[in-house]
């Protein structure tokens, strides 16, 4: 009778060990999945409009792109976003941000600008 009692509380531990196996493994897989924050910053070589960064902080179309320019730094609009592509303006410029390659085109005025800037993207 002993032996029985032994044997049933072996097997007890071991489902239980394998339950809660099962249950970690799901949730670090629930967590690896989980995206709270996402940073994109797109740096960019030396150029005529002093247009050094890219920041995206929020991939949704209304939020702002942060500018930053090597005397100053501002928003602007998100018009259009996708995994692919970023379309950005406002009163003086428009934006369109190759999201995959990092190049930009950037219109002011009557004058465009191409150049391909570098991307770091940081999640957590």
């Amino acid at each position: 009778m002993t032996a029985r009692v032994t044997l049933s509380n072996a097997n007890h531990a071991r489902y239980r060990n394998g339950f809660l196996g099962i249950m970690g493994l799901g949730a670090i897989m629930l967590l690896a999945g989980c995206e709270r924050f996402r940073h994109e910053t797109y740096t960019c070589p030396h150029n005529a409009i002093g247009l050094h960064e890219l920041i995206i902080n929020n991939n949704k179309a209304g939020a702002d792109v942060t500018v930053v320019e090597y005397e100053k730094e501002y928003g602007i609009p998100i018009g259009s976003i996708t995994d692919d592509q970023m379309m950005a303006s406002n009163q003086d410029m428009v934006l369109i941000l190759n999201r995959q390659t990092g190049r930009l085109n950037i219109t002011m005025g009557t004058r465009t600008l191409f150049m391909t800037c570098e991307k770091a993207v940081f999640t957590m």
